[in-house]
């Protein structure tokens, strides 16, 4: 992964808890991201870093329709926010109605991140580590990353803390998939007050009448609120042409007993009347990098 050095600024934006601003010292590593994508900069050379191997619950999606919506707020998804921030060490956050930051105490704080790639979004996805790099790195630098220094991270902090749903691309090396699955596996099964395992329906089951059943009252994996989002806000809620609706989408997967990828979250997804479920844990879940 490649190792930038800057700092993290959280006024002026909406961070949740799986993205966060960040301008590296010299912007100019951003071109030294690899993978197809390029990270898009603002006009002082930051970018937006997306928390690699994590989905926390939206605050503010978008998705189709006008307007944005969320997942239940008190329920977990201001929690993960918060932790990150203050994990961060940002403090005295003070925002607008539209949950913008307005001011935080102090206005940046040093950092850095491990990034392998940028998303379609321009965003980078990365391992985000406060403070100074790790002991004998240096900004633009590529290192192979071990699971000691993994466990230095917000990723790594926020799904032992249960605040945050892991979520695996192909492209993460599988010591650290290991390392990141058995600390939500635990954090999963102690389903601590605050965390979103306390009231997680992903597996047990959704009942599902409308979009406010998943924006105000059930928590679920963040991708599986994004489908059904857009879904209800394109065809209404009865669910009955959901599994079609997941088959066009085409995402590819891969599972432990299975050699070959499998095309479509469909497979992974259960309707039974108004009753949404997965199957599987999403820790057993590889997403395909396209």
């Amino acid at each position: 992964m490649l190792v930038i050095k800057g700092t993290y600024r959280i006024v002026d934006s909406q961070p949740d808890g799986d993205t966060v601003h960040f301008t590296p010292q010299d912007p100019g590593f951003w071109h030294d991201v690899p993978g197809g994508h390029r990270v898009k900069r603002n006009s002082t050379g930051g970018g937006t870093v997306r928390l690699e191997a994590i989905d926390a619950l939206e605050t503010h999606y978008t998705g189709v329709g006008p307007g944005t919506v969320h997942q239940p707020l008190d329920l977990g998804a201001h929690a993960a926010r918060d932790e990150l921030i203050a994990w961060l060490g940002f403090t005295d956050v003070v925002r607008n109605a539209d949950e913008k930051v307005t001011a935080a105490t102090p206005e940046t704080v040093p950092g850095y991140v491990l990034t392998a790639g940028a998303d379609v979004h321009g965003r980078a996805i990365a391992l985000v580590g406060r403070g100074k790099p790790p002991a004998g790195t240096r900004s633009g630098e590529r290192i192979t990353l071990g699971v000691d220094l993994l466990r230095e991270t917000a990723n790594h902090h926020l799904l032992a803390r249960g605040l945050v749903y892991p979520t695996f691309y192909s492209s993460l090396p599988d010591v650290l998939r290991a390392e990141l699955a058995a600390v939500a596996g635990q954090a999963r099964a102690a389903r601590a007050p605050g965390s979103v395992w306390q009231n997680d329906l992903t597996t047990d089951g959704a009942k599902v009448t409308g979009l406010a059943s998943i924006t105000d009252q059930q928590v679920l994996l963040p991708k599986l609120f994004r489908r059904l989002a857009d879904y209800l806000r394109l065809f209404g809620p009865a669910l009955d042409s959901f599994p079609a609706y997941l088959a066009g989408e085409g995402e590819e997967f891969r599972v432990p007993e299975r050699r070959t990828a499998v095309r479509g979250l469909q497979h992974l997804v259960e309707v039974s009347g108004d009753t949404v479920r997965m199957t599987r844990p999403i820790e057993d879940v590889v997403l395909v990098e396209k």
